[in-house]
């Protein structure tokens, strides 16, 4: 019997803290390096995965999409239970279906959607010091917290088809910058926990470090240092890196989903 006809794509999570990033890196430990050791185990032979997206270093995900053509035929429920028996307690395989041999998300991707997590409260939360990027309440605005109306206001000139150029990294060299935008929502006390705010972003494609450059303006705007028609200026020729706001922390940003086009192959 011959190798399968179709690729596995799969829907993983992990806690991106102890990982250099997602992509496999020589001497470094990624979630891509665990996810195609544990792969082989069950497989057979070594495999390469096709990820959707690239997540940094400190960066997590609950919905990133990673595809591989397998030499054995498993099901998809058996490549869930045996690549979960042997995954470390970081990493986890959430979802797996069926597409054409060779399938590629990266390329089939329409759009990704991305949170990020600020915590406001006075003294630090150790239960989220992996997940949110804390900013001490008092030291924000002068009666306290951060101007969220301002912020929404921001957000709303950032959604939108624009040339987000100056919100990518530095060694992020592609030519064609324009991205679209489609929301960008500031959620108040987000999972039941007051002090949390959540900023999600959904879009067609993001450059390096866009999301947490992002963030780091619209904190900016809620701490009174940049006012939401400062974004117009922004997105205008011109503008430069510095201009906008910091890039903010790595662990606050989670890759929440990553939207396909295909439809999944039927199983036999």
């Amino acid at each position: 019997m011959g190798e399968p006809d179709y690729a596995v794509c799969l829907v993983v999570g992990y806690d991106g803290e102890d990982f250099a990033g997602f992509v496999r890196q020589p001497g470094q430990r990624t979630a891509q390096g665990e996810l195609e050791r544990v792969i082989e185990i069950m497989n057979g032979v070594p495999v390469l995965t096709r990820p959707a997206a690239r997540t940094d270093s400190g960066v997590h995900a609950v919905g990133q999409r990673v595809a591989f053509d397998p030499a054995r035929e498993i099901d998809e429920a058996g490549w869930i239970r045996g690549l979960n028996a042997k995954l470390p307690p970081d990493l986890v395989v959430l979802e797996a279906s069926r597409h054409e041999r060779g399938y590629n998300p990266r390329y089939d991707a329409t759009g990704k959607t991305y949170r990020y997590l600020l915590q406001l409260r006075d003294q630090r939360d150790p239960l989220w010091r992996r997940r949110a990027w804390w900013l001490p309440k008092s030291r924000q605005l002068r009666e306290g917290g951060l101007d969220v109306a301002a912020m929404r206001a921001a957000a709303a000139r950032l959604t939108g088809t624009h040339d987000f150029r100056i919100f990518r990294a530095a060694d992020d060299e592609r030519e064609r910058t324009i991205r679209t935008m489609s929301s960008i929502d500031i959620l108040e006390g987000w999972g039941g926990e007051p002090s949390l705010i959540a900023i999600e972003v959904s879009g067609n494609a993001f450059m390096k470090n866009m999301v947490r450059i992002l963030v780091g303006t619209l904190a900016d705007v809620g701490r009174g240092r940049l006012t939401p028609e400062k974004m117009d200026a922004l997105l205008a020729p011109g503008a430069e890196r510095r201009d906008a706001g910091m890039t903010a922390p790595a662990h606050g940003l989670t890759l929440v989903e990553v939207r396909v086009g295909r439809a999944a192959l039927t199983s036999a």
